[in-house]
């Protein structure tokens, strides 16, 4: 399901902030069954490991580059995002 979120305001003693998020659409799959309450499974399932996480290796994202046709190695792909913990 697709959703949009509308954020609305009243001031009334005071700011009240509130919203309402309206679904707007439903994807359907190819067999007419909607995704809603059933999910996917991946076709390729990868765990990052502790060392790898220690090490700052993304073995997921690096699997997943290799998937569209790009080279990436693991310790490139844990670097691929700023760390603002650094």
């Amino acid at each position: 399901m697709e959703a949009k979120s509308y954020p609305h305001e009243l001031f009334v003693d005071g700011r009240v902030s509130f919203g309402a998020s309206i679904t707007e659409a439903n994807l359907i799959m190819a067999d007419g069954k909607s995704l809603e309450h059933a999910g996917v499974e991946p076709d390729i399932a990868i765990l990052p490991t502790a060392q790898d996480l220690a090490a700052r290796r993304d073995p997921v994202l690096a699997k997943a580059a290799g998937l569209v046709g790009s080279v990436l190695s693991p310790e490139e792909a844990g670097n691929a995002f700023k760390d603002d913990d650094k």
